[in-house]
Protein backbone atom coordinates (compact mmCIF):
# COMPACT_ATOMS: atom_id res chain seq x y z
CA UNK A 1 0.00 0.00 0.00
CA UNK A 2 1.15 3.53 -0.66
CA UNK A 3 1.99 5.62 2.35
CA UNK A 4 -0.12 8.57 3.51
CA UNK A 5 -1.33 10.85 0.74
CA UNK A 6 0.45 14.21 0.47
CA UNK A 7 -1.51 17.14 -0.85
CA UNK A 8 0.55 20.22 -1.78
CA UNK A 9 -2.18 22.39 -0.29
CA UNK A 10 -1.34 20.91 3.09
CA UNK A 11 2.30 22.07 2.96
CA UNK A 12 1.66 25.33 4.80
CA UNK A 13 -0.38 23.58 7.48
CA UNK A 14 2.33 20.96 7.94
CA UNK A 15 5.00 23.62 8.34
CA UNK A 16 2.93 25.31 11.07
CA UNK A 17 2.68 22.19 13.20
CA UNK A 18 5.91 20.32 12.50
CA UNK A 19 8.57 21.60 14.85
CA UNK A 20 11.69 20.12 16.35
CA UNK A 21 12.34 18.87 19.85
CA UNK A 22 15.90 19.62 20.92
CA UNK A 23 18.22 18.41 23.60
CA UNK A 24 21.92 18.72 24.16
CA UNK A 25 23.84 15.93 25.83
CA UNK A 26 27.27 16.01 27.43
CA UNK A 27 29.09 12.84 28.47
CA UNK A 28 30.08 12.04 32.04
CA UNK A 29 33.16 9.82 32.21
CA UNK A 30 34.94 7.81 34.88
CA UNK A 31 38.58 8.12 35.87
CA UNK A 32 39.59 6.00 32.86
CA UNK A 33 37.52 8.22 30.51
CA UNK A 34 34.85 5.57 29.92
CA UNK A 35 31.41 7.13 29.41
CA UNK A 36 29.04 6.24 32.26
CA UNK A 37 26.20 8.62 31.42
CA UNK A 38 25.12 11.88 29.87
CA UNK A 39 23.70 15.07 31.28
CA UNK A 40 20.68 16.00 29.17
CA UNK A 41 20.47 19.75 28.72
CA UNK A 42 17.45 21.82 27.74
CA UNK A 43 17.73 23.69 24.44
CA UNK A 44 15.06 26.00 23.04
CA UNK A 45 16.54 26.45 19.57
CA UNK A 46 19.05 24.77 17.27
CA UNK A 47 21.51 27.64 17.62
CA UNK A 48 21.51 27.54 21.43
CA UNK A 49 24.93 26.64 22.76
CA UNK A 50 23.66 27.31 26.27
CA UNK A 51 20.16 26.89 27.62
CA UNK A 52 17.77 29.82 27.31
CA UNK A 53 15.64 29.05 30.33
CA UNK A 54 12.86 31.43 31.25
CA UNK A 55 11.10 28.85 33.41
CA UNK A 56 13.03 26.02 35.08
CA UNK A 57 9.90 23.85 35.44
CA UNK A 58 9.21 24.16 31.72
CA UNK A 59 12.83 23.32 30.93
CA UNK A 60 12.74 20.16 33.04
CA UNK A 61 9.34 19.13 31.66
CA UNK A 62 10.61 19.58 28.12
CA UNK A 63 13.78 17.61 28.80
CA UNK A 64 11.99 14.69 30.48
CA UNK A 65 9.27 14.57 27.84
CA UNK A 66 11.68 14.76 24.92
CA UNK A 67 14.02 12.18 26.43
CA UNK A 68 11.35 9.60 27.27
CA UNK A 69 8.61 10.00 24.68
CA UNK A 70 10.02 11.94 21.72
CA UNK A 71 13.69 11.15 21.04
CA UNK A 72 13.89 8.17 23.41
CA UNK A 73 16.47 7.34 26.06
CA UNK A 74 17.66 4.41 23.95
CA UNK A 75 18.89 6.82 21.28
CA UNK A 76 20.16 9.44 23.72
CA UNK A 77 22.13 7.41 26.25
CA UNK A 78 22.18 3.85 24.94
CA UNK A 79 21.59 2.10 28.25
CA UNK A 80 23.78 4.46 30.29
CA UNK A 81 22.53 6.92 32.90
CA UNK A 82 20.71 10.11 31.97
CA UNK A 83 21.22 13.09 34.32
CA UNK A 84 18.36 15.63 34.23
CA UNK A 85 18.07 18.88 36.22
CA UNK A 86 15.06 19.20 38.54
CA UNK A 87 13.85 22.45 40.19
CA UNK A 88 12.08 22.62 43.53
CA UNK A 89 8.48 22.75 42.26
CA UNK A 90 8.73 19.48 40.35
CA UNK A 91 10.84 17.89 43.07
CA UNK A 92 8.17 18.43 45.71
CA UNK A 93 5.28 17.39 43.45
CA UNK A 94 4.37 13.81 42.51
CA UNK A 95 4.62 14.35 38.75
CA UNK A 96 7.93 12.59 38.19
CA UNK A 97 6.84 9.52 40.15
CA UNK A 98 4.35 8.67 37.41
CA UNK A 99 6.97 7.97 34.74
CA UNK A 100 9.93 6.54 36.63
CA UNK A 101 12.88 5.46 34.50
CA UNK A 102 15.55 3.66 36.58
CA UNK A 103 18.33 4.91 34.29
CA UNK A 104 17.43 8.56 35.02
CA UNK A 105 19.40 10.45 37.66
CA UNK A 106 17.59 13.51 38.97
CA UNK A 107 19.98 16.44 39.47
CA UNK A 108 18.63 18.61 42.27
CA UNK A 109 19.41 22.22 41.42
CA UNK A 110 21.48 24.39 43.74
CA UNK A 111 18.46 26.69 44.17
CA UNK A 112 16.69 23.95 46.16
CA UNK A 113 17.33 24.25 49.89
CA UNK A 114 18.92 21.09 51.29
CA UNK A 115 16.55 20.76 54.26
CA UNK A 116 14.28 18.09 55.78
CA UNK A 117 11.47 18.79 53.29
CA UNK A 118 13.88 18.19 50.42
CA UNK A 119 15.22 15.08 52.13
CA UNK A 120 11.67 13.67 52.38
CA UNK A 121 11.01 14.39 48.70
CA UNK A 122 14.26 12.64 47.78
CA UNK A 123 13.31 9.60 49.86
CA UNK A 124 10.01 9.42 47.99
CA UNK A 125 11.70 9.62 44.59
CA UNK A 126 14.30 7.01 45.61
CA UNK A 127 11.52 4.63 46.65
CA UNK A 128 9.93 5.21 43.24
CA UNK A 129 13.17 4.09 41.55
CA UNK A 130 15.18 7.21 40.73
CA UNK A 131 18.79 7.94 41.59
CA UNK A 132 19.68 11.38 42.97
CA UNK A 133 22.52 13.83 42.35
CA UNK A 134 23.09 17.15 44.14
CA UNK A 135 24.04 19.68 41.48
CA UNK A 136 26.52 22.55 42.03
CA UNK A 137 26.68 21.57 45.69
CA UNK A 138 28.80 23.67 48.07
CA UNK A 139 31.68 21.47 49.32
CA UNK A 140 31.29 22.64 52.92
CA UNK A 141 27.63 21.50 53.10
CA UNK A 142 28.13 17.72 53.15
CA UNK A 143 26.42 17.45 56.54
CA UNK A 144 23.05 18.81 55.35
CA UNK A 145 19.89 16.61 55.58
CA UNK A 146 19.41 15.86 51.88
CA UNK A 147 22.93 14.42 51.47
CA UNK A 148 22.04 11.08 53.08
CA UNK A 149 19.29 10.57 50.50
CA UNK A 150 21.57 11.15 47.49
CA UNK A 151 23.88 9.02 45.37
CA UNK A 152 26.07 11.65 43.69
CA UNK A 153 27.35 15.12 44.43
CA UNK A 154 28.45 17.45 41.61
CA UNK A 155 31.06 20.10 42.31
CA UNK A 156 31.49 23.00 39.89
CA UNK A 157 35.21 23.18 39.16
CA UNK A 158 35.12 26.72 37.80
CA UNK A 159 33.03 28.11 40.65
CA UNK A 160 34.64 26.27 43.57
CA UNK A 161 38.24 25.88 42.40
CA UNK A 162 40.30 22.71 42.36
CA UNK A 163 41.64 23.05 45.90
CA UNK A 164 38.23 23.20 47.57
CA UNK A 165 37.01 20.16 45.63
CA UNK A 166 40.14 18.15 46.49
CA UNK A 167 39.59 18.96 50.17
CA UNK A 168 35.89 17.94 50.01
CA UNK A 169 36.33 14.52 48.36
CA UNK A 170 37.07 12.51 51.57
CA UNK A 171 34.00 13.90 53.37
CA UNK A 172 31.79 13.18 50.35
CA UNK A 173 33.02 9.59 50.20
CA UNK A 174 32.44 9.12 53.93
CA UNK A 175 28.85 10.30 53.35
CA UNK A 176 28.43 7.56 50.75
CA UNK A 177 28.44 9.89 47.73
CA UNK A 178 30.15 9.47 44.40
CA UNK A 179 31.83 12.72 43.37
CA UNK A 180 31.34 14.25 39.92
CA UNK A 181 33.54 17.19 38.96
CA UNK A 182 31.79 19.28 36.31
CA UNK A 183 33.04 22.07 34.06
CA UNK A 184 36.46 20.49 33.87
CA UNK A 185 38.12 22.44 31.07
CA UNK A 186 41.79 21.45 31.21
CA UNK A 187 43.61 18.13 31.29
CA UNK A 188 45.87 19.15 34.17
CA UNK A 189 42.75 19.87 36.28
CA UNK A 190 41.39 16.42 35.39
CA UNK A 191 44.71 14.81 36.37
CA UNK A 192 44.76 16.48 39.77
CA UNK A 193 41.11 15.71 40.56
CA UNK A 194 41.51 12.11 39.46
CA UNK A 195 44.52 11.70 41.74
CA UNK A 196 42.45 13.19 44.59
CA UNK A 197 39.81 10.45 44.20
CA UNK A 198 37.10 12.19 42.18
CA UNK A 199 34.95 9.43 40.67
CA UNK A 200 33.49 11.01 37.53
CA UNK A 201 34.18 13.99 35.27
CA UNK A 202 32.22 16.26 32.95
CA UNK A 203 33.47 19.15 30.88
CA UNK A 204 34.94 20.50 27.69
CA UNK A 205 38.19 18.63 28.22
CA UNK A 206 36.27 15.56 27.02
CA UNK A 207 33.41 16.95 24.95
CA UNK A 208 31.22 19.98 24.47
CA UNK A 209 27.44 19.44 24.60
CA UNK A 210 26.14 17.78 21.43
CA UNK A 211 22.76 18.80 19.98
CA UNK A 212 20.15 16.12 19.25
CA UNK A 213 16.98 17.05 17.31
CA UNK A 214 13.86 15.27 16.13
CA UNK A 215 10.71 16.49 14.33
CA UNK A 216 7.58 16.60 16.48
CA UNK A 217 3.97 17.69 16.54
CA UNK A 218 2.77 19.79 19.45
CA UNK A 219 -0.35 18.87 21.35
CA UNK A 220 -3.54 20.90 21.64
CA UNK A 221 -3.46 23.29 24.60
CA UNK A 222 -7.21 23.24 25.13
CA UNK A 223 -7.33 19.45 25.06
CA UNK A 224 -4.46 19.14 27.52
CA UNK A 225 -6.03 21.60 29.94
CA UNK A 226 -9.34 19.76 29.79
CA UNK A 227 -7.61 16.42 30.24
CA UNK A 228 -5.68 17.69 33.24
CA UNK A 229 -8.92 18.76 34.89
CA UNK A 230 -10.49 15.41 34.06
CA UNK A 231 -7.54 13.46 35.49
CA UNK A 232 -7.90 15.28 38.80
CA UNK A 233 -11.46 13.95 39.16
CA UNK A 234 -11.49 10.61 40.98
CA UNK A 235 -14.96 9.97 39.57
CA UNK A 236 -13.91 10.47 35.94
CA UNK A 237 -14.85 7.66 33.58
CA UNK A 238 -11.92 5.68 32.16
CA UNK A 239 -13.51 5.74 28.71
CA UNK A 240 -13.77 9.52 28.77
CA UNK A 241 -10.06 9.83 29.55
CA UNK A 242 -9.18 7.49 26.69
CA UNK A 243 -11.46 9.43 24.33
CA UNK A 244 -9.70 12.68 25.22
CA UNK A 245 -6.30 11.17 24.48
CA UNK A 246 -7.58 9.65 21.24
CA UNK A 247 -8.47 13.11 19.96
CA UNK A 248 -4.88 14.37 20.21
CA UNK A 249 -2.49 12.75 17.76
CA UNK A 250 0.64 14.15 19.43
CA UNK A 251 -0.38 12.92 22.87
CA UNK A 252 -1.37 9.48 21.52
CA UNK A 253 2.00 9.17 19.83
CA UNK A 254 3.88 10.16 22.99
CA UNK A 255 1.86 7.69 25.02
CA UNK A 256 2.78 4.77 22.77
CA UNK A 257 6.41 5.86 22.63
CA UNK A 258 6.41 5.81 26.42
CA UNK A 259 5.01 2.28 26.48
CA UNK A 260 7.78 1.21 24.11
CA UNK A 261 10.59 2.92 26.05
CA UNK A 262 13.25 0.59 27.39
CA UNK A 263 13.68 3.09 30.21
CA UNK A 264 10.15 2.38 31.46
CA UNK A 265 10.57 -1.36 31.07
CA UNK A 266 7.21 -2.39 29.59
CA UNK A 267 8.08 -3.25 25.97
CA UNK A 268 4.59 -4.57 25.25
CA UNK A 269 2.71 -4.55 21.97
CA UNK A 270 -0.65 -2.80 22.08
CA UNK A 271 -3.53 -2.41 19.66
CA UNK A 272 -5.22 0.71 21.03
CA UNK A 273 -4.68 3.81 23.12
CA UNK A 274 -7.00 2.27 25.70
CA UNK A 275 -4.62 -0.68 26.19
CA UNK A 276 -1.64 1.68 26.44
CA UNK A 277 -3.41 3.68 29.16
CA UNK A 278 -4.19 0.49 31.09
CA UNK A 279 -0.57 -0.66 30.87
CA UNK A 280 0.91 2.65 32.02
CA UNK A 281 -1.76 3.49 34.57
CA UNK A 282 -3.50 6.80 35.12
CA UNK A 283 -0.70 8.12 37.32
CA UNK A 284 1.77 7.87 34.43
CA UNK A 285 -0.77 9.35 32.03
CA UNK A 286 -1.37 12.28 34.38
CA UNK A 287 2.38 12.92 34.53
CA UNK A 288 2.69 12.76 30.74
CA UNK A 289 -0.17 15.22 30.28
CA UNK A 290 1.21 17.59 32.92
CA UNK A 291 4.67 17.60 31.34
CA UNK A 292 3.13 18.12 27.89
CA UNK A 293 1.19 21.09 29.20
CA UNK A 294 4.30 22.62 30.74
CA UNK A 295 6.35 22.41 27.55
CA UNK A 296 4.14 24.81 25.61
CA UNK A 297 1.50 23.81 23.09
CA UNK A 298 -0.44 24.99 20.08
CA UNK A 299 -3.88 26.36 20.92
CA UNK A 300 -5.42 25.90 17.44
CA UNK A 301 -4.77 22.57 15.69
CA UNK A 302 -4.58 23.05 11.89
CA UNK A 303 -6.74 21.48 9.20
CA UNK A 304 -4.42 18.53 8.70
CA UNK A 305 -5.05 17.34 12.23
CA UNK A 306 -8.82 17.63 11.77
CA UNK A 307 -8.67 15.63 8.53
CA UNK A 308 -6.78 12.92 10.41
CA UNK A 309 -9.30 13.01 13.24
CA UNK A 310 -12.14 12.48 10.76
CA UNK A 311 -10.26 9.60 9.16
CA UNK A 312 -9.69 7.91 12.52
CA UNK A 313 -13.32 8.33 13.61
CA UNK A 314 -14.59 7.20 10.21
CA UNK A 315 -12.48 4.02 10.44
CA UNK A 316 -13.72 3.39 13.97
CA UNK A 317 -17.39 3.79 12.99
CA UNK A 318 -16.98 1.58 9.91
CA UNK A 319 -15.36 -1.12 12.03
CA UNK A 320 -18.21 -0.98 14.53
CA UNK A 321 -20.92 -1.14 11.86
CA UNK A 322 -19.29 -3.82 9.72
CA UNK A 323 -17.59 -5.81 12.49
CA UNK A 324 -14.53 -6.10 10.27
CA UNK A 325 -12.17 -5.02 13.05
CA UNK A 326 -11.99 -3.90 16.66
CA UNK A 327 -13.24 -0.27 16.64
CA UNK A 328 -10.54 1.18 18.99
CA UNK A 329 -7.87 -0.54 16.90
CA UNK A 330 -9.38 0.85 13.70
CA UNK A 331 -9.32 4.33 15.26
CA UNK A 332 -5.61 3.94 16.04
CA UNK A 333 -4.86 2.78 12.49
CA UNK A 334 -6.66 5.80 11.07
CA UNK A 335 -4.98 8.14 13.54
CA UNK A 336 -1.45 6.93 12.79
CA UNK A 337 -1.89 6.52 9.03
CA UNK A 338 -0.73 10.13 8.54
CA UNK A 339 2.22 10.07 10.96
CA UNK A 340 4.77 10.49 8.18
CA UNK A 341 3.08 13.70 7.04
CA UNK A 342 3.18 15.11 10.56
CA UNK A 343 6.71 14.11 11.51
CA UNK A 344 8.42 14.35 8.09
CA UNK A 345 9.93 10.89 8.53
CA UNK A 346 9.29 7.59 6.75
CA UNK A 347 6.23 5.85 8.13
CA UNK A 348 8.13 2.57 8.50
CA UNK A 349 10.68 4.24 10.77
CA UNK A 350 7.99 5.77 12.96
CA UNK A 351 6.02 2.53 13.22
CA UNK A 352 9.16 0.64 14.22
CA UNK A 353 9.51 2.91 17.26
CA UNK A 354 5.98 2.19 18.51
CA UNK A 355 4.78 -0.91 20.40
CA UNK A 356 2.10 -1.74 17.81
CA UNK A 357 0.85 -5.25 17.12
CA UNK A 358 1.89 -6.95 13.89
CA UNK A 359 -1.66 -6.60 12.54
CA UNK A 360 -1.56 -2.83 12.93
CA UNK A 361 1.94 -2.48 11.53
CA UNK A 362 1.08 -4.58 8.46
CA UNK A 363 -2.12 -2.63 7.93
CA UNK A 364 -0.28 0.69 8.01
CA UNK A 365 2.76 -0.31 5.99
CA UNK A 366 1.48 -3.02 3.62
CA UNK A 367 -2.30 -2.72 3.62
CA UNK A 368 -2.63 -6.31 4.83
CA UNK A 369 -5.43 -7.91 6.81
CA UNK A 370 -8.89 -6.62 7.60
CA UNK A 371 -7.44 -3.43 9.11
CA UNK A 372 -5.47 -2.80 5.92
CA UNK A 373 -8.57 -3.33 3.79
CA UNK A 374 -10.52 -0.96 6.02
CA UNK A 375 -7.83 1.74 5.77
CA UNK A 376 -7.67 1.36 1.99
CA UNK A 377 -11.44 1.77 1.79
CA UNK A 378 -11.28 4.91 3.95
CA UNK A 379 -8.60 6.46 1.74
CA UNK A 380 -10.56 5.78 -1.45
CA UNK A 381 -13.73 7.17 0.11
CA UNK A 382 -11.93 10.38 1.13
CA UNK A 383 -11.02 10.90 -2.54
CA UNK A 384 -14.59 10.37 -3.65
CA UNK A 385 -13.74 7.06 -5.33
CA UNK A 386 -16.51 4.52 -4.78
CA UNK A 387 -15.43 0.88 -4.56
CA UNK A 388 -17.75 -1.68 -6.13
CA UNK A 389 -18.67 -4.87 -4.27
CA UNK A 390 -20.43 -8.00 -5.50
CA UNK A 391 -22.95 -8.17 -2.68
CA UNK A 392 -21.03 -10.71 -0.63
CA UNK A 393 -17.74 -8.91 0.07
CA UNK A 394 -16.63 -6.65 2.88
CA UNK A 395 -16.71 -3.72 0.46
CA UNK A 396 -20.42 -4.21 -0.05
CA UNK A 397 -21.12 -4.08 3.67
CA UNK A 398 -18.96 -0.98 4.00
CA UNK A 399 -20.75 0.75 1.12
CA UNK A 400 -24.05 0.37 2.93
CA UNK A 401 -22.92 2.17 6.07
CA UNK A 402 -20.14 4.49 4.81
CA UNK A 403 -22.21 7.63 3.98
CA UNK A 404 -23.76 7.88 7.42
CA UNK A 405 -20.52 6.91 9.15
CA UNK A 406 -18.59 9.60 7.32
CA UNK A 407 -21.17 12.28 8.15
CA UNK A 408 -21.11 11.19 11.79
CA UNK A 409 -17.29 11.43 11.76
CA UNK A 410 -17.43 14.97 10.36
CA UNK A 411 -20.00 16.00 12.97
CA UNK A 412 -17.89 14.43 15.70
CA UNK A 413 -14.84 16.44 14.58
CA UNK A 414 -16.89 19.65 14.43
CA UNK A 415 -18.16 19.05 17.96
CA UNK A 416 -14.62 18.31 19.10
CA UNK A 417 -13.33 21.55 17.61
CA UNK A 418 -16.14 23.50 19.23
CA UNK A 419 -15.45 21.94 22.64
CA UNK A 420 -11.73 22.82 22.37
CA UNK A 421 -12.40 26.37 21.19
CA UNK A 422 -10.80 25.78 17.80
CA UNK A 423 -11.81 27.06 14.35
Amino acid sequence: MAQADHNPSNDEAIQRIVQSVRLARQPIVDADLNTVGYELLYRAADADQVARIGNSNQATASTVLNALSEIGLDSLVGGKQAFINVPGKLLHSDVLEGIVAPSVVLEILETVECNEQTAESLRRLKRAGYRIALDDFPPEAIDRPCVAESHYVKFDTLAEGTDRIVAAVPAAHRAGLKVIAEKVEEWDVYDRLRDAGVDFFQGHFVSRPEMVTRPTVRASKANLMGLLILLQDDEAEFGEIVERINTDLALSYRLLRLVNSAAIGLRRQVDSVEEAVRLLGLKAVRSLVYLSALTGVDGKPPALIHNTMIRARFAELLAAQSRLANPPTAFLVGLFSNLDAFYNQPLAQLIEELPLTDDIAKALLEGQGSLGELLEYVRFYEKGQWLEGDGETAVSSLNEVAPNCYLDAVRWDEALRASLGGP
